[in-house]
């Protein structure tokens, strides 16, 4: 018996997005995203799973007939769109951005900051930020701080560094960034270096340390509600307080931290003399 087609149907999704965990591997189950036409007043659309560690969703106003396979070409058809991703179990930092709508690949942030290359890679997924409370897998290293606005004061009091970039260097090679909650708390969690004396005597490895830099990017955000994502991206580096003393009390401004990192210990980062990392706002 012969099979002969008589129609072929196309259907593409409005979106297709990866969100990556920074501790490894896509962002699935849990988390709780929508998308909105921008600035349109219209109800959200959730964005939906797949089993391959997507998250999708279709219906979107203006691209019913993207999605329905008509057009190749998705800038004819360009809508500005924004999603929203909140994690009810604190693995990630609640993030909001906004994307051009259809793509035709995996949607990518359209910033400085958000991908390795120019044009994106085909696959580069969101970036996400690890929430400051969250468990750090075993073997890893691990860097917090409570990050607050100079002048130098008490830091339950101090205004929190919302938002605020941290950046931690092995020479020039970044480590990890991390990004503070609204409470000005941040976490760094990243694999530990190659130890610096590899071809010594074998000791044991609590014996290991890592000389490192810490700097800030920051910016006064406005408003109480989750600054867009590519506004958090491109805050500028601000000087932190590297050490404070005397009374009034006396502010070392630099444009890094130096840090020791030993093997199998945690590092709480603050301003020496004082109970919290100060940056300039």
């Amino acid at each position: 018996m012969s099979v002969r087609e008589m129609e072929r149907l196309r259907l593409r999704p409005g979106v297709g997005l990866r969100f990556e965990d920074p501790f490894g591997g896509p962002l699935g189950e849990g988390l709780q995203a929508s998308i909105v036409l921008a600035d349109s007043g219209l109800p959200p659309v959730s964005l939906l799973p797949t089993p391959s560690g997507h998250w999708t969703a279709q219906g979107l106003p203006g691209l019913r007939t993207w999605e329905a396979g008509e057009g190749d070409d998705p800038a004819l058809l360009a809508r500005l769109f924004e999603v929203s991703v909140n994690d009810p179990r604190g693995r990630v930092l609640p993030a909001r951005f906004r994307l051009r709508l259809p793509q035709n690949r995996l949607a990518h942030l359209e910033c400085p900051g958000a991908a390795p290359g120019d044009p994106p890679t085909d696959h580069f997924p969101i970036p996400f930020f690890a929430a400051p409370a969250r468990s750090v897998p075993a073997g890893w290293a691990c860097i917090r701080a409570s990050v607050r606005e100079l002048p130098v004061g008490d830091p339950d009091t101090a205004k929190p560094a919302a938002w605020a970039l941290v950046d931690v260097f092995q020479g020039a090679t970044r480590l990890a960034t991390g990004m503070a909650d609204a409470r000005g708390e941040v976490l760094l969690a990243f694999a530990y270096p190659e130890p610096p004396d590899a071809g010594a005597a074998a000791r044991s490895a609590f014996d290991v340390s890592w000389p490192l830099t810490l700097s800030l990017r920051y910016r006064r955000q406005p408003g109480a509600s989750i600054p867009l994502l590519c506004d958090l991206l491109a805050q500028p580096a601000k000087p932190l307080a590297r050490s404070v003393a005397g009374a009034p009390p006396v502010v070392d401004l630099g444009a890094d931290l130096s840090l020791s990192l030993r093997y199998g210990q945690p590092l709480a980062v603050a301003t020496t003399g004082a109970r919290a990392l100060f940056v300039q706002p």
